[in-house]
């Protein structure tokens, strides 16, 4: 045992640290009457004359609470979202600072789920109705705690604080507490906005919410001592030295392109890299000139910083994949492709598209959407179903072969030779963040209305009649046949005069020989995934496992079937945050998958986007990368980071990869990776190597993540 408590492997409780203290409680009993009606901060809906609030008695506890009763019907209004917004002043006024939170608890009933989109918390001045949030400081002062279907779900096994039961149904309770949104200035107003669920219609819905108070880290309080790392990244063991394919493990991975030095972290630690940002739809960043033919008159939108001026359709960073694939010994290191579809970083040209039998630009009755929002731009381009295939069908073609094959037609050549890609991402965060809960308890085999319906896809689908008319559908198989097996290519060819099987837009831009595809064939094609978040809650896990069935269970019966699934691979981004459930809920959604892998309906598995995110309920309190942790903080992460790979060393033989979205320091959302700020090895490099002696090495955390170990180790 290290008496200095640096061994990584072992460590005594080292204190509670700084706690959050109140610094100014709301006493609802004595000052009800200061809580005003008042704007929403987005302004998209005044306080509704219907919707109210009012103190009553606490049914559950001691204390008094205020009851959020709502009204909305979208089919009036005429607007989407509904909601009000209530300001109570901050006397006297409260000096912030980084470390300042609001809190309060949250009572809602097991019906809530579905139907509430978020609590917004912001401020407003001693002027009120200005654009100041806070006195003194301009701009935008608002911070939102997302109230998402998934967190009001019992489903989803996020553990609520307290069960009951009140006027004839469950109720729950939830702690919120969120940092404020400024870390300097005075609070003289808390401003607290309910917002509805889209095109979700409520009469006289309820939530309870009390014990609301601003908090602030007790500076008075005893500091726990920082962390101290002490090996660099190359002075221990490499993660691929244990975690292999030749061993039976997974691959493992980083971000990060172009030469791979042997003496980096990517050289010593991980055999596949992905480029987190420049191969994203953007990448094409002019329309097609064909797109630009048929619609002479049309302003198309670029953005300048991509295109540069330049005639160009596509802006790829190929030397930088060049780099990757002659660093080491011929195949040491792969690629990952991520990713051909997103809603996000899609070009600005190709965001204008919309479904030419749409008459709105807004959500519909039947809760479709298909522009107005989700980056969506004006003016709108409406394009028939074939002219919106055609321009993804050449998006997918073009960016795959440019990379798998020797063509000139897609900017290769012979010279520069074939880039093997490991895998892609076809689609990446296709499933709306909350529908998929209310949908998957209406219809547990339901997955269609839970897709975004983003416009410039959805135009592909027109309608939702046949399933292989489907975007996702589609999309997956213009990827089979963008880089061919030999099965696909005789099949292409053997179809090729039949509209049904390949249809004319697939003819129209030179992809084949006279039907022929066979130049493209490879014996290894890459790996097709889906790639989503928040997979670990259950019904978000159910709706991705209902699409992957339906369709590779389809695609079986496609004249174009070529012996492969068409979605090979579920990735699950595990953006991962410490909670005493987050292993529970990983071990659920890895099962449910790998019983699709036995079936034969998936090949397998990935973890594509892996970091940890440090809240401010875990043990040892907040932190936001690259700042140093304090012992337990690291310990906490080590923890959490041990359970998953824990699982993932009991289901390794259905994982392929798995992938820190990160090098060293920050990842995305502050979040923490292996390696910290200077390179050094973190507690949670020790975790990932050994998660059994780590775990037993930390047992003053077992409370915490109490029957989680047990639960991973019983696989």
């Amino acid at each position: 045992m290290d008496k200095n408590n640096n061994d990584p492997y072992f460590r005594e409780d080292p204190g509670v640290g700084f706690q959050r203290v109140p610094i100014h409680k709301f006493e609802l009993d004595q000052n009800f009457s200061l809580w005003k009606s008042w704007r929403t901060n987005d302004g998209r809906i005044l306080p509704n004359v219907n919707s109210s609030f009012e103190l009553v008695n606490n049914p559950f506890e001691v204390g008094s609470l205020l009851l959020l009763t709502t009204y909305f019907d979208p089919a009036v209004a005429g607007k989407s979202f509904g909601g009000f917004g209530m300001r109570a002043p901050v006397s006297p006024a409260v000096e912030i600072n980084s470390q300042t939170f609001v809190e309060f608890d949250l009572y809602y009933p097991k019906s809530a789920a579905g139907k509430y989109m978020r609590f917004e918390i912001w401020s407003t001045s001693s002027g009120g109705a200005g654009s100041q949030g806070v006195a003194g400081i301009t701009g935008d002062s608002r911070n939102q705690v997302y109230i998402r279907t998934a967190d009001l779900d019992d489903l989803n096994n996020v553990l609520p604080d307290w069960i009951g039961f009140y006027n004839g149904e469950t109720w729950f309770k939830k702690s919120i507490c969120v940092v404020t949104p400024v870390s300097t200035g005075r609070w003289e107003y808390l401003n607290l906005d309910l917002h509805t669920e889209v095109a979700t219609k409520l009469n006289g819905d309820q939530l309870m919410i009390g014990n609301i108070r601003i908090t602030q880290i007790d500076v008075n309080g005893t500091a726990i001592p920082d962390v101290i790392n002490i090996k660099s990244f190359n002075e221990v063991e490499p993660f691929k030295s244990k975690y292999n394919k030749k061993d039976g493990y997974f691959l493992m991975g980083t971000v990060g392109i172009g030469k791979v030095e042997p003496d980096s972290i990517r050289g010593h630690h991980y055999e596949i890299f992905v480029d987190d940002n420049y191969l994203k739809p953007e990448c094409h960043i002019n329309p097609p000139q064909w797109l630009k033919n048929e619609n002479p008159s049309f302003v198309f939108k670029i953005d300048p910083q991509k295109s540069e001026g330049s005639e160009n359709e596509w802006s790829i960073p190929t030397g930088d994949y060049v780099a990757i694939r002659d660093s080491g010994k011929g195949g040491e290191y792969k690629v990952h492709g991520h990713c051909l579809a997103w809603i996000n970083q899609s070009p600005p040209w190709m965001r204008q598209i919309v479904p030419e039998n749409v008459t709105s630009m807004q959500w519909r009755q039947d809760g479709l959407f298909f522009a107005g929002a989700n980056n969506a731009t004006g003016p709108y381009l409406k394009l028939n179903k074939d002219s919106a295939r055609r321009i993804y069908f050449n998006h997918i073609v073009y960016i795959m072969r440019h990379f798998m094959t020797t063509s000139t037609r897609y900017g290769s050549s012979e010279e520069r030779g074939i880039i093997p890609f490991h895998s892609f991402d076809v689609i990446n965060v296709e499933l709306h963040e909350s529908r998929h809960s209310i949908a998957i308890k209406e219809n547990p085999d339901e997955w269609k209305s839970t897709l975004r319906h983003i416009s410039w896809l959805m135009a592909m689908t027109d309608t939702d009649i046949d399933l292989k008319d489907n975007y996702i559908y589609l999309l997956f198989k213009y990827a089979h046949i963008a880089v061919p097996n030999a099965q696909m290519a005789a099949k292409y060819k053997a179809g090729y005069n039949d509209s049904n099987i390949v249809p004319e837009y697939m003819k129209m831009d030179s992809h084949d020989d006279n039907g022929s595809i066979d130049a493209y064939i490879t014996e290894k094609p890459p790996i097709l995934t889906y790639n989503d978040y928040e997979i670990n809650l259950w019904s978000k896990a159910k709706t991705a496992c209902n699409m992957i069935e339906e369709i590779n269970n389809a695609w079986k019966a496609d004249p174009l079937y070529d012996g492969r699934n068409l979605i090979e691979c579920m990735g699950i981004q595990g953006h991962d945050v410490v909670t005493p459930v987050m292993s529970d809920q990983n071990l659920q959604t890895v099962a449910m998958f790998v019983d699709l892998i036995d079936d034969g309906l998936l090949d397998c598995i990935c973890y594509s986007e892996i970091d940890m995110r440090q809240q401010y309920d875990a043990p040892g309190g907040n932190a936001r990368a690259p700042a140093v942790l304090n012992e337990k903080q690291a310990d906490a992460i080590g923890y959490q980071y041990a359970l998953l790979f824990k699982l993932l060393e009991k289901y390794k033989k259905y994982i392929d990869h798995v992938i820190f979205w990160g090098q060293f320091g920050a990842s995305w959302m502050s979040s923490y990776v292996p390696f910290d700020h200077e390179k050094k090895a973190s507690q949670a490099y020790y975790a990932i190597m050994d998660p059994d002696r780590f775990i037993q090495g930390h047992s003053y955390l077992d409370e915490y993540f109490a029957g989680e170990y047990e639960k991973v180790n019983k696989i």
